[in-house]
C-alpha cells in the first residue's frame, strides 16, 4: 500500500482504459468519424461528474434526498436496495442519453439505426472508464491486490458490457425515434393501428409522429434504467452466474440487432431529392400491395417487388423500409437466403453519410444540366426502319406502373 495516490490512480487510469480500448477496435474498427467518437467517449467521461455532485450535494443537504425519506419510512429491506438501484440507473441513464442526444444535435451524428446504437456503446464505455477507475482505486485500498484481480476482470468484462447493454438498448429506441415518420408510415400500410400515440398526441396537442418519435425516447430510457436496475440487484445478492447469463443473452440480444438490414438502412429524409418516376397513386396501390404481402409472410416477393419499384423510386424510404425487413426476416442459411444474400450483398463498412449523399446530389444535378440536348427527328421513319415492339414480360414481378 505504498504507492502514492497520483501513481495509484495512474495505474487505475490504464488498467481501466484497456477494457475500453479493446471494445472500442472491436466494434469500431471499420467505421468513420472517429475525431467524433473521441468526442463522445470523453464526454462520457465526464458525464460522471454530474452524479458525485449530485451524491455530494445531497449529503451537504439531505432533507432534499428523497431516496433516504423512503428508505427511512420503508422497513423492508430488500425495496430500499431496489429503490436505491433504481435511482442509481435514472441519473446515469438520463446522463449518458443526454449525451448522445446533444452529440446527434451538434454533429447530425446519427444516420441509421445502427449509428444510435454504436455511438451509445461508445457513450458507455467512456462512462464506464471513468466508473472503473474509482472502483479499482477504493478495491485497492480497501481490500488489497488479491480482490482487486479478481474485481477487476469482472467489471472488465461484465460491468462493462453491462454498461454497453443499457445504453445499446435506449440507443436502439432512439434510433427508431429518429425515423418515426418512416416507420409510421410503414406500420399503417401494414395495417398495424398503434393506439398509444394517437392518445399521446391528442391528450398533449402533437403530431402523431412527433407522439411517437417521444414515446420510444421514453421507451429507450426506461428499459435502459430497468435493465440497469436488476444488474445491480442481481451483484448486490451476489447472484454471479445469473449475472452472466443475463448479460451475455442481452449483449447476443443487441449485437442481433446491429446485423439487422433495418439497423443499416439509411432514412435521412431529404425532399428536394425526391426523383421518382411513378404516379403517386399508383406507388400508394403498390405499396399497400406490399403491406398485404408481407403480412401474409410473403418476403421473397416483398423483396423482388420493393426491388423493381426502387429502381424508378430510389428515394422512396417506406419501400427501402418494406424490403430492409422482409431481408430480415428470411434465414440466412435457409436457399432463399443464402440466393438474397448472393443478390443483395451486405456492404459493411460503405455506409454513406449525410454528406455523401449531399456530394452525390450535387454531382448529379451537375451531369443533368452537361448532358446535350437531342435534336428532334421530324422526318418519317422508313417502313425498313420500323422495330417491332419487344415482347410483354409475363414475369410475375414485372410491375408496368
Amino acid at each position: 500500500m505504498a504507492e502514492t495516490p497520483i501513481t495509484l490512480y495512474a495505474i487505475a487510469v490504464i488498467l481501466a482504459l484497456i477494457p475500453a480500448v479493446i471494445w472500442l477496435t472491436l466494434l469500431f474498427k471499420k467505421t468513420k468519424r472517429r475525431g467524433i467518437q473521441v468526442i463522445i467517449f470523453m464526454g462520457s467521461i465526464f458525464s460522471v461528474v454530474p452524479v458525485f455532485l449530485l451524491h455530494y450535494f445531497l449529503n451537504l443537504f439531505p432533507q432534499f434526498d428523497i431516496l433516504s425519506f423512503l428508505q427511512s419510512t420503508i422497513h423492508d429491506q430488500n425495496l430500499n436496495y431496489v429503490l436505491l438501484f433504481i435511482s442509481v440507473g435514472i441519473v446515469e441513464e438520463i446522463v449518458k442519453q443526454a449525451l448522445i442526444r446533444w452529440a446527434d444535435r451538434k454533429f447530425l451524428l446519427i444516420h441509421t439505426i445502427n449509428d444510435s446504437i454504436r455511438y451509445s456503446l461508445v457513450a458507455a464505455l467512456g462512462f464506464a472508464f471513468a466508473e472503473n477507475i474509482f472502483y479499482i482505486v477504493n478495491i485497492y485500498t480497501q481490500l488489497g491486490v488479491q480482490q482487486l484481480v479478481i474485481a477487476y476482470l469482472f467489471r472488465s468484462i461484465f460491468t462493462t458490457t453491462a454498461h454497453m447493454l443499457f445504453s445499446g438498448i435506449f440507443g436502439y429506441y432512439y434510433g427508431i425515434a429518429k425515423f418515426a415518420i418512416n416507420i409510421v408510415e410503414q406500420e399503417e400500410w401494414t395495417g398495424k393501428r398503434n393506439k398509444y400515440p394517437a392518445f399521446v398526441a391528442r391528450m398533449l396537442g402533437m403530431s402523431k409522429i412527433h407522439a411517437y418519435k417521444q414515446i420510444m425516447i421514453l421507451k429507450g430510457l426506461i428499459l435502459a434504467i430497468v435493465l440497469h436496475a436488476l444488474f445491480n440487484l442481481l451483484l448486490q445478492f451476489n447472484l454471479i452466474l445469473p449475472v452472466v447469463i443475463y448479460v451475455v443473452i442481452g449483449f447476443g440480444f443487441l449485437m442481433h440487432k446491429l446485423s439487422q438490414k433495418t439497423g443499416q438502412l439509411i432514412l435521412v429524409t431529404n425532399a428536394d431529392n425526391i426523383t421518382s418516376s411513378i404516379n403517386k397513386n399508383d406507388s400508394d396501390v403498390v405499396v399497400e400491395l406490399l403491406g398485404m404481402w408481407f403480412n401474409n409472410k410473403k418476403y421473397v416477393d416483398v423483396i423482388h417487388i420493393c426491388q423493381r419499384l426502387l429502381e424508378r423510386d430510389p428515394d422512396n424510404k417506406v419501400v427501402q423500409l418494406f424490403k430492409a425487413k422482409a431481408m430480415d426476416k428470411i434465414d440466412n442459411n435457409s436457399a432463399y437466403g443464402k440466393i438474397l444474400k448472393q443478390m443483395f450483398p451486405d456492404k459493411k463498412g460503405n455506409e454513406k453519410t449525410l454528406e455523401d449523399m449531399i456530394k452525390e446530389k450535387s454531382l448529379r444535378e451537375k451531369n443533368l444540366k452537361q448532358l446535350p440536348v437531342k435534336p428532334r427527328i421530324t422526318e418519317s421513319p422508313k417502313v425498313n426502319d420500323i422495330q417491332t415492339p419487344p415482347k410483354e414480360d409475363t414475369s410475375s414481378y414485372n410491375l408496368e406502373i
